[in-house]
């Protein structure tokens, strides 16, 4: 059997396993510590467990940028799974992600996003609209939330067309985007390969545009300016804007 190839199926068992060993004792000491922070704190250690095995080297650049005890729509570049890996590390404050409330009806599973401190929203029973309207009044209590706006994961070295549910979402909630660039993410772990490759990842923070900036814009001005500086701050090249359609009612 090929070194590659073993290299590739270890990689896989170690993620699994170390996944499943942490989110089990994460959620069961914050039931019994009645700590409401302990999950989000693990989730950095957990992050930090799988770098050093991989040996990847996280770099962070800018991390004053993000102010703790305040709300964010953050918005990154997507090009690798190990990006929330490098984000977890990286940033100040654990974001949390959008999360279909569906998943909430697994007890295992609906401790840990509470815990997590994910955004939960109800696709089912609600417009876009109210989807967004829901999330944002889970942002102004206090929630950070982590937004991939190309909505998957690029794999041509261009930041692709961003979608325009976040810029929604950030608007409504009234915080300040902001914005990061990752670098190196690709080369860890690229899309389609099942090999993660020591190197090293840079994430770099770039100072958050202000609440009040993003309320005077509309979100068709929002998109390329927040676009322009995630460009920026990864390094990568910008891919032709395909025009979406609007967000429906």
């Amino acid at each position: 059997m090929p070194l590659q190839t073993v290299r590739s199926f270890l990689n896989l068992l170690f993620l699994g396993v170390w996944t499943a060993f942490m989110v089990s004792l994460a959620v069961t000491l914050g039931v019994v510590r009645r700590d409401p922070e302990l999950f989000r704190r693990m989730q950095r250690r957990w992050a930090r467990g799988l770098v050093r095995v991989w040996g990847v080297q996280v770099e962070v650049h800018g991390a004053d940028h993000m102010e703790l005890g305040r709300s964010y729509v953050v918005m990154s570049n997507h090009v690798s799974y190990v990006d929330i890996v490098a984000l977890f590390l990286a940033l100040p404050i654990i974001p949390g992600f959008l999360a279909k409330r569906e998943l909430t009806r697994i007890p295992f599973l609906a401790q840990a996003l509470r815990s997590g401190g994910h955004v939960v929203i109800d696709r089912g029973q609600t417009t876009a609209v109210q989807t967004i309207q829901n999330a944002a009044q889970q942002v102004k209590g206090g929630k950070t939330v982590l937004i991939f706006p190309e909505g998957t994961r690029g794999d041509s070295g261009m930041v692709g067309t961003f979608k325009k549910g976040g810029f929604y979402l950030a608007k409504a909630s009234g915080v300040p985007i902001l914005p990061v660039g990752l670098r190196g993410t690709r080369e860890i772990f690229p899309k389609g390969s099942l090999l993660v490759r020591p190197g090293k990842i840079e994430v770099h923070i770039g100072p958050p545009l202000p609440a009040e900036e993003i309320s005077q814009r509309s979100e068709s001005q929002l998109r390329p300016l927040v676009r322009a500086k995630i460009i920026e701050l990864s390094s990568e090249s910008p891919h032709e804007v395909v025009p979406d359609s609007p967000l429906p009612a």
